[in-house]
């Protein structure tokens, strides 16, 4: 009685923490299945982010993530401003697999697909906002003030 208690809760656990979007603190790594940012700095004003999230992150909420990095970055660097010189964002199938046999020229398994939303940007920090720019430029702190992680 005790074992299905125990496995009942494991199963409820799974099933919670598989129905959340990726968090914004998320680093990516092997651990967490390579959902999360990955920062990566290109010159001295510039860096690509990345962030990728699971089924549950849409689209939407990852630009929001980016957003948020980019003006954290860019704060600690000193850039009051920066604007974004490339952005992509991406909703894929992925695929994901699970325990099989292989039998004579059959593969028995099971697999699933999944969809994964991934944006990833170039960023450029800027110590004054230019007058004429063709391209929008954000303000750091107002960023900062005014959007949230929370999805």
């Amino acid at each position: 009685m005790k074992h299905i208690r125990n496995l009942s809760i494991c199963v409820v656990l799974a099933v919670v923490l598989s129905a959340c979007a990726t968090p914004y603190d998320t680093e990516k790594s092997f651990w967490t299945f390579g959902k999360g940012f990955e920062t990566m700095q290109i010159a001295p004003d510039s860096w690509q982010i990345s962030f990728v999230g699971n089924t549950n992150t849409n689209r939407s909420l990852t630009r929001k993530y980016v957003m948020l990095k980019s003006a954290e970055i860019c704060q600690q660097a000193g850039y009051p401003y920066f604007t974004f010189t490339n952005e992509q964002t991406n909703r894929d199938s992925v695929g994901q697999f699970g325990a099989g046999t292989q039998s004579s020229d059959i593969f028995w398994g099971s697999s699933s697909i999944d969809k994964e939303t991934s944006t990833v940007v170039e960023v450029t920090g800027l110590k004054h906002k230019p007058s004429d720019s063709n391209s929008r430029v954000y303000n750091t702190q107002y960023i900062l003030q005014h959007v949230s992680a929370d999805s």
